[in-house]
């Protein structure tokens, strides 16, 4: 059985259905043309190798007037802000949980010490 040359055309066509396409790319992830000829892109690298709480459900990057990059990264648990390789949470804290079980005493400036009140309650 003889070799038959297979020729494809460059470039990914969105426009003609995948039948009507022949000898084309109807559809790709990660892949680039060079000469003509399909190559793939090295993919994805980590970021960072620290890691955070939840699930990343938005996130959103912005820059500082000093240049300092940012990007705000919200979970279901928790929000961060990156900078750098730190991932720090700025998650507000509430001065009383929903039941009402804790309660945070007022600090002023350049105390050291904050006071939490525990109240159990028995059912």
């Amino acid at each position: 059985m003889p070799l038959t040359k297979l020729t494809f055309q460059p470039g990914i066509n969105k426009e003609m259905t995948d039948l009507m396409d022949k000898g084309g790319w109807a559809d790709g992830n990660l892949i680039r043309f060079r000469k003509g000829l399909p190559e793939k892109i090295g993919g994805w690298s980590k970021n960072t190798l620290n890691t955070f709480l939840g699930a990343c459900r938005a996130m959103l990057g912005w820059v500082s007037l000093s240049s300092t990059k940012f990007l705000g990264m919200g979970t279901n648990l928790k929000y961060y802000v990156k900078e750098g390789a730190n991932f720090n949470d700025v998650t507000p804290i509430r001065s009383t949980t929903g039941a009402g079980d804790v309660t945070f005493a007022k600090v002023g400036t350049g105390d050291a010490t904050i006071t939490v009140a525990l109240f159990q309650r028995f059912i």
